[in-house]
């Protein structure tokens, strides 16, 4: 346990630097915003090129891994919204707790994460797991936010607006990484020395840039724990990685790989959820309470998992 925390206690320690900068406001707002533009625009995408290009296209798309992920995924979110709305007839609120519970934190925390435990190999797992939760848990929620936020949307409208937020997920700087990553590693193709070197850099960056921003994003926003937020925080970091440990002993998903996947289910939630849902006219009081306390729980039951699991480190 003490070589996991090892590895662990750094990468959360950064998330801790920087709550501790916007709480003292050594940060202002655009300076959190300019962080994250780095992070998001120009830092993470190179690092998911290099992950992706530097193994063969067949490694990213093993079928028992996907189909695992995405069947866990599947039942934590119906089976969070149906919760829900025992207690709610809201719908676009159920929506949105079911998206908070489902949506990991795999771009700023996950990558960094696999990438401090050292080994290399693990990365294409990470990237199935961010394609999947994009491609399914995203696009799903926006599909199901644009059916219950208005009875007086026609069906063309509706329609329009989906494919215009699918449209824009495609264009997101990350899954342009990973396209880019994916063409290279199918080509064969090689980056100049040079352009290799600034790649390198920009996605060295990415890691303590990540990690620094989820902290300082955190700073501002306040934590009222109730029983919606404490369920959510339980759902996300102990029931979606326990199903998910099921899931991959039941698709006999190679170890190496399902212990990627389960590290991935016990991600805290990500602030895409929070921003989302709150474009839709979701009340996000809950949310944003569960992403901060369980951004800091994770780093426990990250670790616990990890031990758990007997990750090798290095």
């Amino acid at each position: 346990m003490l070589t996991v925390l090892e590895v662990t206690i750094p990468v959360f320690a950064l998330v801790l630097c920087g709550w501790i900068a916007a709480r003292r406001r050594l940060l202002s707002a655009e300076g959190i915003d300019g962080i994250n533009t780095f992070v998001f625009m120009f830092a993470l995408p190179p690092m998911l090129f290099r992950a992706v290009s530097a193994y063969p296209v067949s490694e990213f798309f093993d079928i028992r891994f996907v189909a695992a992920y995405l069947v866990t995924g599947l039942i934590i979110f119906f089976g969070t919204q149906a919760i829900s709305r025992l207690e709610s007839t809201d719908r676009t609120q159920s929506i949105g707790l079911a998206f908070a519970a489902t949506h990991g934190n795999i771009g700023y925390l996950g990558l960094p994460l696999i990438a401090q435990l050292g080994d290399p190999r693990r990365l294409p797992g990470i990237a199935m797991a961010l394609i999947v939760d994009i491609f399914v848990v995203i696009v799903m929620s926006i599909v199901l936010f644009e059916f219950a936020r208005s009875s007086n949307q026609t069906a063309i409208s509706r329609g329009a607006q989906i494919r215009k937020s699918i449209i824009g997920l495609l264009k997101t700087p990350l899954i342009l990484g990973i396209a880019a990553g994916l063409l290279f590693s199918s080509t064969g193709w090689k980056l100049p020395p040079s352009a290799d070197t600034f790649v390198k850099l920009l996605g060295s960056a990415a890691g303590p840039c990540a990690l620094f921003a989820i902290g300082a994003s955190l700073g501002s926003r306040k934590a009222v724990i109730d029983r919606t937020v404490s369920g959510l925080v339980a759902i996300k970091l102990l029931v979606h990685p326990a199903l998910m440990a099921l899931a991959m002993l039941l698709f006999r998903v190679e170890p190496g790989m399902a212990a990627v996947g389960i590290l991935a289910a016990g991600l805290p939630t990500a602030s895409n959820a929070f921003i989302l849902s709150q474009r839709y006219g979701v009340d996000t009081q809950a949310m944003g309470a569960a992403i901060v306390l369980g951004t800091f729980v994770a780093a426990a039951s990250v670790s616990c998992i990890i031990w758990l699991l007997a990750i090798p480190i290095g």
